[in-house]
């Protein structure tokens, strides 16, 4: 049976990468396994931010990070059960799972944890020259994975 595994972050949800995946979970009758990441790089971004324009002090910054690592989980928990209805609506086997961590690290782990044929992810909406600069946490997971990487643009692409 092949595993798809389906990567969500808050800023890494795209309905049609979803109807993509359980697409492809059909077509192959395989197990779709969605994984919701609450990307603790992002709040550390946040957090590193708010500090350098002084804003916030440490423990206002923590309250403000746990504030929104709850609200993460909240959401991701959400967008969990959605996809679980859609999937059984489609008689498409899913499981989930919510993890906290850094979203390369904890894609790798799992979708080695997992023996995943194939990963579906959204690319973050961001400009080429961000890209070109900050570098791309998706070209590293293709890079990276053990399976191949279906890659949804937001903007309508797919790669």
């Amino acid at each position: 049976m092949k595993r798809i595994l389906l990567l969500l972050s808050p800023s890494r949800v795209s309905s049609k990468c979803v109807e993509a995946a359980i697409g492809a979970a059909v077509k192959e009758n395989g197990e779709l396994v969605a994984l919701y990441i609450v990307d603790t790089s992002l709040s550390d971004d946040v957090r590193e931010r708010l500090q350098d324009l002084g804003f916030l002090g440490e423990r206002p910054s923590d309250q403000l990070l746990e504030e929104m690592r709850r609200e993460q989980e909240r959401q991701g928990k959400g967008e969990l059960a959605r996809i679980r209805e859609l999937a059984g609506r489609r008689g498409v086997d899913c499981r989930t799972n919510l993890v906290e961590g850094e979203f390369l690290e904890s894609s790798l782990e799992v979708a080695r944890k997992e023996s995943a044929d194939a990963i579906f992810v959204t690319r973050r909406e961001r400009s080429a020259i961000s890209r070109l600069v900050a570098g791309s946490v998706v070209a590293s997971l293709r890079n990276a994975a053990p399976c191949r990487v279906l890659v949804h643009d937001p903007r309508g692409s797919e790669g």
